[in-house]
């Protein structure tokens, strides 16, 4: 889905030596991990995602009214590391040539945050369901263009084949999963002075994840975090 903070955005940030997002210990999760977070109490039952970017919080109004939405945060288990699947949004839609986790609104006819999140990314990306074991959901996100997003976690099993929507994704894209829980990967990256507001980044060479994206990274990455300090 596409990243709505970015709209306010219209100043670049301090540049690389920008003070971190936020500083929670680093992480290399495999899928023991993974699984046993998902089977937890904490896993199970996950709190909201906060808005990490300095601005005004999503109205109640805005709450109450969000349109349900789902992405899911597609992580493949290669022999000898776990991967993000990202796709690079269509140069002629809203939000061009930004990076995030497949997804979108729900529709109707879905059964579950599960089938939503699963459907969009096999219109997306053609990856077929079959090929994704979903662990569990992330807590919610409110965007300020009114979605309730929830992420969904899965699995996902080589060999499988992807093909890029041409009207919807530029790209498929991949990076590392410990490029996500490492606090270094994450940095203010633009401010707009005259509204007090800032919004944070992560970014893996020459990927960059904003606006409600990289919200969600950072909400999986702090609920790992607790999972870890809870023995979960």
């Amino acid at each position: 889905m596409g990243n709505d903070a970015d709209e306010a955005s219209d100043q670049p940030g301090a540049g690389p030596g920008s003070r971190p997002a936020f500083d929670p210990p680093d992480l290399d999760p495999n899928l023991p991990f993974l699984e046993a977070y998902f089977a937890s109490e904490l896993g199970r039952t996950p709190a909201p995602i906060r808005n990490y970017h300095f601005e005004a919080p999503v109205s109640d109004e805005i709450r109450a009214n969000a349109v349900a939405a789902s992405v899911l945060v597609p992580i493949v288990e290669y022999p000898d590391q776990l991967r993000v699947l990202l796709t690079r949004r269509h140069h002629a839609i809203s939000y061009p040539g930004q990076i995030c986790f497949p997804g979108g609104r729900a529709d109707p006819s879905d059964s579950s945050t599960e089938e939503t999140a699963l459907r969009e990314t096999r219109e997306e990306i053609d990856l077929a369901a079959q090929h994704v074991r979903v662990l569990g959901r992330l807590g919610d996100y409110y965007t300020q263009s009114g979605y309730c997003i929830t992420p969904v976690v899965g699995i996902v099993t080589p060999p499988f084949s992807l093909n890029a929507n041409p009207g919807e994704v530029d790209e498929i894209l991949e990076i590392p999963l410990h490029a996500l829980t490492r606090g270094s990967s994450y940095r203010i990256w633009r401010r707009v002075a005259e509204r007090q507001q800032a919004f944070y980044a992560m970014e893996h060479r020459e990927i960059r994840l904003t606006g409600p994206t990289v919200c969600i990274a950072m909400g999986f990455f702090e609920a790992l975090v607790a999972a870890r300090d809870a023995g979960a």
